[in-house]
């Protein structure tokens, strides 16, 4: 099966933004070529059925998340296929590294990513870092194998549910947390970007969605008004957003995550966490 239409435009802006960004180049060279595999695994990922919607309210009610890792129905034989794709992606973009036991059995490789989506952990954002454990290319490789998996249910389910329902600051749909928010056009209501699923909901426009505190947070500016990097002092967490009403142009979130990624660098270096 092609990949979609959206994720073609993805395609498309990843490609813009190389000629626009060149000092992201290397950055986006690589998400281009994962993101690339990625969609490619997506088109063929079968979607979750949506049977009970009464059970679907009463979990938003309640401030569960929809999916659990069975639900994603991921097959041992196709992902561990997927997991050597995404394997060969990050040696090609990081020669440096090393893979210890590249193979392993399909089985293996998809109890760790169960551990992996029941962490809740972000699965990946930015340009990895250059780690020299053995394991980590193959652990950071798995996790980004999950994604299409996740990212297919959210695309299933997200339009059969009320989100009006939903209140938290973690994703509806797979219980990821943040890593962008977005500034509607229209009234500057806020909405976050799941780094797991790239599912999008609203949320109040002030306080900490980590740890919820209605303490002010301290927000810094960019010089066209675009960005703004958001620090929280209660649980010392930041959260990049993008303010929709200064820009003029088509949007995709999940290619404005990799254009502010220089301010995940920034907000590190002064001790914060995503």
């Amino acid at each position: 099966m092609a990949i979609s239409e959206n994720d073609r435009q993805v395609l498309n802006a990843l490609a813009a933004a190389r000629e626009q960004h060149n000092e992201l180049a290397d950055l986006v060279d690589f998400y281009h070529d994962l993101y690339q595999v990625q969609f490619e695994a997506k088109a063929n990922v079968p979607e979750p059925q949506v049977t009970d919607k009464l059970a679907m309210r009463r979990q938003l009610e309640s401030g569960s998340p929809q999916l659990t890792f069975e639900r994603l129905g991921v097959e041992p034989g196709p992902f561990a296929r997927l997991v050597d794709r995404v394997v060969d992606v990050l040696l090609r973009h990081n020669p440096g590294w090393e893979v210890a036991e590249k193979g392993r059995a399909a089985p293996e490789l998809v109890a760790l990513a169960q551990a992996t989506f029941e962490t809740g952990d972000t699965l990946a954002t930015g340009k990895p870092d250059d780690h020299s454990e053995p394991d980590y290319p193959l652990t950071l490789a798995v996790g980004l194998a999950l994604a299409p998996h996740l990212q297919r249910a959210a695309e299933a389910l997200l339009p059969h549910l009320d989100l009006s329902l939903w209140a938290q600051g973690y994703c509806p749909v797979c219980g990821g947390r943040p890593d962008l928010a977005l500034f509607e056009q229209t009234k500057g209501a806020r909405r976050l970007l799941c780094s797991r699923c790239n599912s999008v909901w609203d949320y109040q426009r002030t306080g900490c969605p980590f740890c919820r505190s209605e303490e002010k947070q301290t927000y810094y500016l960019s010089k066209d008004g675009v960005y703004r990097l958001y620090v929280c002092p209660t649980c010392n967490r930041y959260l990049k957003t993008v303010d929709l009403r200064e820009i003029q142009r088509p949007v995709f979130p999940v290619v404005e995550r990799l254009l502010t990624a220089g301010m995940d660098l920034a907000a590190r270096q002064q001790g914060y966490s995503g």
